[in-house]
């Protein structure tokens, strides 16, 4: 980020002690791995399961299609709120861009950085895997350099289930399915829609999920 003056940097709010997790994976249901995603980045998230048609993992209740069930790495004193997003699939691959549409590199290929740059990746933007662009003009790709379209998750949005209080403030053993596994952090369950019905996202799709969440007893007023 560049440096800014900013007038306060300050964010005020009544928590006493208020934790903000943050994690993105790809949906993934024919992984060997058996957990139906891949590719987990995020501290504190000690697992996330999705349906999945290979063997389902250790510990893995394998949910049903388009239901998501985190495990913490730690036990919270109360679910705040939380966000999610969905980073939609790629389609296709081509030597040629399509103009006015977002282009996502897929591939490098020995394409130079003034290549790419002809192609419509503005100034300032490094080349790398995962990228879009517009281009104002299709043209040729040299280089080997490939691109791809984007294509929908195939759903609308991701809702928590149930009450999640009751299932952030007590250790889960891992695996889940052997209670006499070590304890670790809650968990929570949720499901991802479309049109109010519960859909698995598009397999290569990057969903995010933010979890607000308070790590302090303290009760105060309004609460």
């Amino acid at each position: 980020m560049a440096n800014r003056n900013f007038p306060n940097n300050k964010l005020y709010q009544f928590e006493v002690m208020p934790v903000l997790l943050s994690c993105n994976f790809i949906v993934d249901s024919t992984n060997g791995n058996g957990f139906g995603v891949r590719s987990l980045k995020g501290s504190g998230i000690t697992r996330v399961y999705m349906n999945t048609s290979a063997t389902p993992a250790v510990g893995s209740p394998n949910p049903a299609a388009g239901y998501i069930l985190v495990q913490f790495t730690d036990t919270y004193n109360k679910y705040l709120s939380g966000f999610s997003g969905q980073v939609s699939n790629t389609t296709g691959s081509s030597a040629t861009t399509t103009a006015h549409v977002p282009n996502i590199i897929i591939n490098l290929g020995t394409t130079t950085l003034a290549q790419w740059q002809a192609a419509g990746l503005p100034k300032g933007i490094v080349p790398s895997v995962g990228a879009a662009f517009i281009p104002a003009s299709s043209s040729a790709i040299p280089g080997g350099g490939l691109v791809a379209l984007n294509s929908p998750s195939g759903i609308d949005h991701i809702e928590v289930c149930g009450d999640p209080n009751q299932t952030v403030i007590s250790p889960v053993p891992l695996p889940v399915s052997a209670p006499a596994g070590p304890q670790v952090g809650g968990m929570m369950a949720m499901v991802c829609l479309l049109n109010s019905t519960p859909t698995t996202p598009a397999n290569g799709s990057v969903v995010s999920l933010n979890f607000y969440l308070s790590n302090s007893s303290v009760t105060l007023a309004g609460q």
